[in-house]
């Protein structure tokens, strides 16, 4: 009788073990659906984008909000939108998207920290996007750019202070932040490499703000404050080697002696995609068990634009003028830099949660083989199954982040009479030949304005 007793009892166990795994393996299965962004398909939108059809690229990401998008993405979404309806000339909308990313990057940035350190079990998509440093940095300056074709130089001075604010904070309050969460990781688990991990940041002041502020100083006759700003970038070059490894454009101090008689055209082109980060996979063996970590890397894409050249025609004098652009700023570098400011936590919370899961199988292998029990050594093992496979579908890189921004801002000034003219904008590869060819027809140039214009070619 106790001998039948012992066996229905551990029937009763396994009974209730089955239909506890039943649910477990139906969570795992809706772990697996949950897509990242790594596995999702951008060839529609990266062929619009190859075309520079920019209101394509933005309705795309309209009609597909739901599969690009989730409910935590709300801050990549307006980026994204603001950045692309930008170059679609939808200043007003851009505007619109980036004040809304600028705001729920505030909302989130504490919340989503204390996700990522405490609660982040399964992977770091489970937390709200807070957007990377450059991309919040870069809302701003994107917003002065919609507001100066929108003619209001005032709203767009306020975007360039705002932009001096968030730099200040990147080089106090944020840094001592980064580093808070490395010693709260630390303090779980005794590994010496975080001290390995690379977080400073060279990157402090941006040559492109400054020339934007430059201009708008300029246009308001203001040449002292225009003077202050052309010192800022010379120090932008001077002490950033790294995000600046190229010469300052020396034609800049051209901006501030523009002839009473002439009037001042200034271009903007940007050049190539900025990085985007992919899922990079190591699996550690340990045991019978291994560890998986699956972090982010930034990829990174070359620019095949070796020279960009303007070429306006007087339309009624038919005078030409030529003028060669030259590299400004290279976002690319300000994204790979900023980015360390992420990746040293990033590495140890999936290292982390590796271990605690790595652990766990080992312990329940253990089990399952010591047991003398054949029904509990049986339970043991799925358990043991079951946490080998949660590890390998829920260990997931977090790779959000905006595809939208360019590689390399180019600038050029030229100085004419007013009048109206036809541009043609010519971007030459490195054979030297022209690939693409951006023109503007009658365009007004009036002097003690400022006239911009942009240009943007990303295939």
């Amino acid at each position: 009788m106790k001998e039948s007793c012992r066996l229905l009892q551990k029937k009763s166990v396994v009974k209730k073990f089955k239909s506890f795994f039943a649910v477990l393996f139906v969570s795992s299965a809706v772990f697996n659906s949950c897509m990242t962004m790594a596995d999702l398909d951008y060839s529609s939108i990266d062929e619009a984008v190859s075309q520079s059809d920019y209101a394509a690229v933005s309705e795309i990401l309209e009609k597909q909000q739901k599969y690009f998008y989730s409910k935590r993405d709300k801050v990549l979404l307006y980026i994204d939108q603001g950045i692309v309806k930008h170059f679609a000339s939808d200043y007003e909308a851009s505007n619109k998207n980036l004040s809304l990313a600028e705001k729920e990057i505030e909302l989130n940035f504490t919340k989503s920290v204390t996700q990522k350190i405490g609660q982040a079990v399964i992977n770091d998509t489970v937390a709200d996007y807070t957007g990377e440093t450059y991309e919040d940095i870069y809302s701003n300056i994107f917003m002065c750019l919609n507001y100066i074709h929108l003619n209001k130089l005032e709203d767009a001075m306020v975007e360039i202070r705002r932009f001096d604010n968030k730099m200040k904070v990147i080089g106090s309050e944020y840094q001592d932040l980064i580093n808070q969460q490395k010693a709260n990781l630390k303090s779980e688990y005794d590994y010496s490499d975080f001290d390995n991990l690379d977080t400073d940041v060279e990157f402090h002041n941006s040559a492109f703000a400054r020339y934007l502020s430059m201009l708008l100083y300029r246009a308001d006759n203001d040449l002292y404050s225009a003077q202050i700003d052309y010192n800022k970038i010379q120090e932008a070059f001077a002490l950033q080697k790294s995000v600046y490894d190229f010469s300052m454009p020396q034609e800049l101090k051209d901006e501030l002696s523009v002839p009473l008689d002439k009037a001042r055209v200034n271009f903007i082109c940007y050049t190539g995609r900025s990085p985007i980060k992919v899922e990079d996979t190591l699996r550690i063996p340990f045991n019978d068990a291994y560890y998986k970590l699956a972090l982010p890397v930034l990829k990174i894409f070359p620019s095949h634009i070796r020279a960009i050249q303007v070429v306006m025609t007087d339309k009624y004098t038919g005078i030409v003028y030529k003028q060669n652009l030259s590299a400004l700023e290279k976002i690319s570098n300000i994204v790979c830099d900023t980015y360390k400011q992420h990746f040293g936590a990033i590495y140890a919370r999936s290292l982390i949660r590796s271990i605690s899961k790595s652990v766990t199988s080992g312990v329940l292998d253990a089990a399952s083989r010591e047991t003398s029990d054949s029904y509990l050594g049986s339970i043991f093992g799925i358990l043991n199954l079951f946490s080998q496979v949660t590890t390998e579908v829920t260990e997931r890189a977090d790779v959000r982040i905006c595809r939208f921004f360019p590689s390399v801002v180019s600038v050029a000034g030229i100085s004419v009479p007013d009048g109206i003219y036809d541009i043609k904008i010519n971007y030459y590869n490195m054979k030297k030949k022209i690939v693409h060819t951006d023109c503007i027809d009658g365009f007004e140039i009036k002097a003690g304005k400022l006239n911009l214009i942009e240009s943007i070619y990303q295939h």
